[in-house]
């Protein structure tokens, strides 16, 4: 019979959260990606993808009281992982937002961000781009992964994350984080809106948004 050993562990690393878009979060989202691609900006001149359709989305209105939402809930679940007791009094702005239309043979190279988070919520996984990543035998995110680098690579550390995205999936990470997209081969287009958020700065605080 071994003695009782107490023990604790570090919260150590970023903190990345995934959640899942509300119905009516994803149809706004949605909507609004699809106004940007016939009106909006071509973006390719802010960002590091070798992406084509690259779109700045200008109409936050529709959106700004979901993203609100999912910000104070990141800054609820930043406290969890800081052992913190005392809630956040953060302020944000979101600075940026853009949405991708990623086809065959485009990716995003390791990059971060600017500002002091960042997301991705995936609007389109096509079922065509979900059987080229099942057939996938490498160790990495694979075709139309995600992937979260961290660190000096040490194999007893955990260092990098890696996932293939689902739709209505929501990540939002510290912008310094590095990551990276690998490209598919399939020929459909995987949509995507990202956007970089600023806190510490005054703004008009948002009704919460419905949900569903």
């Amino acid at each position: 019979m071994t003695d009782k050993v107490e023990y604790s562990i570090f919260t150590w690393g970023p903190c990345v959260a995934r959640m899942k878009m509300t119905d009516k979060f994803y149809n706004a989202l949605l909507e609004a990606a699809e106004e940007s691609k016939t009106e909006g900006q071509l973006y390719q001149h802010r960002l590091a993808g070798i992406i084509k359709g690259e779109y700045e989305l200008k109409d936050y209105k529709k959106v700004q009281p979901y993203i609100s939402d999912i910000v104070r809930i990141y800054d609820h679940i930043w406290d969890k992982w800081r052992n913190v007791d005392k809630p956040s009094t953060n302020q944000y702005l979101i600075k940026a937002l853009w949405v991708n239309y990623m086809g065959p043979g485009e990716f995003n190279p390791p990059h971060d961000h600017s500002d002091d988070l960042s997301f991705v919520a995936f609007l389109k996984v096509p079922e065509e781009l979900k059987k080229e990543h099942k057939e996938y035998k490498g160790k990495s995110s694979g075709p139309g992964g995600i992937s979260f680098l961290y660190g000096e690579g040490n194999r007893q550390a955990i260092t990098y994350q890696a996932v293939f995205p689902e739709e209505r999936d929501f990540y939002i990470f510290p912008a310094w984080l590095k990551h990276w997209v690998a490209p598919f081969k399939t020929d459909v287009k995987r949509v995507s809106v990202s956007g970089n958020i600023a806190s510490h700065v005054p703004f008009k605080d948002l009704k919460p948004a419905d949900k569903k």
